[in-house]
């Protein structure tokens, strides 16, 4: 169901509901208020009944030859809503009735018989729907019905209960219909954002934006989606970047290797320049590869896959630098403390291994390279020959290589690696340095209590 409809439909549920309720009250009402003068009509004529002198009683019965005031008892016609029926059971059980219509009515139960005061109740005789008041006349040792019909009323309320009925559905279709107008121009600009959206989904046109009309919710659902249009273009912008760089650095190593391959393949050359030529295009080979494999981690995040652990950042650091020993025969100087994070193991690795190798790169052989850990935070310190002021705010983008740094090894990928796992660990990145006396370059992160 459409959100045009669901309104609609809960409006005029809400409608209904009221509409209900009302009918209901204005029913229950209307029919207390009819009951209530009937029934205070028959009590007052049953009062009139026991204010009867036991004489006066019986001549009504046709017992005695006193007179009684004509208005005492009035005659009876059956379905009158005005008329009475009286019936009157004496002590002997002999049954009395006051007019000329013979109606029986049913008896009384015994706890009306016994009661103090009067009682009603409502019956059904013939087919005529009739309230009947029982009162006890002491003198005369009699049980009196009293009854009315109700023929009159009971059709006056059935008439209500039909207008209300029929009033009842022509609001709710009413309310419908006023909701479905409602509904329509409540989901316009929903319907406009929707147009708007499918357009630009449609035409691949991440560089449009939706207008922004307002600031109710659509408006804020607008801003959402425009800052979502912002990220992707971002994205596709950086996608481009990357492979149009990686290509441009894919190309230096394999113009390299292909030169190399193609002097071996057309000329003749001695042993040892052939093994110099088959060494450089390994190295060739092996660049290549590092290469690629860090255009892929930059470009997939796979360290998101990964499961989000508590990690001893001082632990982390202590493998890497074991590790950079045996291979380089670096002196790695450990100043750490116990520094517990959430974190990817592996990721969290990843960034520390290719600050080291950073560092080890661009230290000279025999100067020590400083790792501290403390409160989170992970700094790594050389003693190269430092990075210039205006290299420094650079050195953290794609494929960004300092003047200085042209001639060495690598892609200029591992500092973005870093900064896309820092990241993604809610971690900031650092840089500190000054030429010819070291870099120091690290990350903090939030820490565990």
């Amino acid at each position: 169901m459409t959100i045009r409809g669901r309104i609609a439909l809960v409006s005029a549920g809400a409608v209904a509901v009221a509409v209900i309720l009302i009918s209901l009250v204005t029913y229950s009402g209307a029919r207390n208020a009819v009951m209530g003068q009937i029934d205070e009509a028959l009590l007052d004529r049953a009062a009139e009944v026991a204010e009867l002198r036991s004489a006066q009683f019986l001549a009504v019965l046709g017992i005695s030859r006193e007179v009684v005031p004509r208005n005492r008892l009035v005659p009876p016609r059956r379905g009158d809503f005005d008329s009475a029926y009286y019936q009157v059971i004496l002590s002997d059980g002999r049954v009395f009735h006051v007019g000329p219509d013979d109606l029986v009515l049913p008896e009384p139960p015994a706890a009306y018989v016994n009661s103090e005061e009067s009682t009603l109740r409502s019956v059904s005789v013939d087919g005529v729907h009739f309230r009947i008041v029982t009162t006890v006349h002491r003198e005369g040792r009699a049980v009196v019905q009293i009854a009315r019909p109700l023929t009159e009323a009971d059709a006056a309320l059935a008439r209500l209960s039909i207008l209300l009925v029929v009033g009842s559905l022509v609001g709710i279709a009413v309310a419908g219909g006023v909701g479905l107008v409602v509904a329509r121009q409540a989901v316009k600009p929903i319907d406009d954002l929707t147009l708007s959206i499918g357009l630009i989904a449609d035409n691949r046109a991440f560089f449009d934006r939706v207008e922004v009309v307002g600031h109710d919710e659509v408006a804020k659902l607008a801003t959402e989606f425009n800052l979502l249009l912002d990220e992707l273009e971002s994205g596709k912008q950086q996608q481009v970047r990357l492979v149009r760089d990686a290509g441009h650095e894919l190309r230096t190593p394999l113009t390299a290797l292909r030169t190399n391959l193609e002097v071996l393949q057309r000329h003749k050359v001695d042993d040892e320049t052939r093994i110099a030529l088959l060494a450089a295009a390994n190295a060739e080979v092996e660049e290549l590869a590092s290469l690629i494999t860090e255009v892929v981690d930059l470009a997939t995040d796979r360290y998101e896959e990964e499961t989000v652990t508590p990690v001893d950042l001082a632990d982390v650091v202590s493998a890497v630098a074991e590790r950079l020993e045996t291979r380089r025969d670096r002196e790695i100087v450990l100043v750490i403390e116990p520094s517990v994070v959430m974190g990817r193991p592996n990721a969290l690795e990843r960034a520390v291994s290719n600050i080291v190798g950073n560092a080890d790169k661009f230290s000279p052989p025999d100067s020590p390279i400083t790792i501290e850990v403390k409160d989170g935070t992970v700094t790594v310190t050389d003693t190269g020959t430092g990075i210039a002021d205006e290299d420094l705010p650079f050195i953290w983008e794609r494929f960004y290589r300092a003047n200085t740094a042209r001639s060495e090894p690598g892609s200029g990928l591992g500092l973005s690696i870093v900064t896309q796992i820092i990241d993604d660990h809610n971690g900031t990145v650092f840089a500190r340095s000054s030429v010819s006396s070291g870099t120091s370059v690290g990350f903090t992160l939030p820490t565990v209590p």
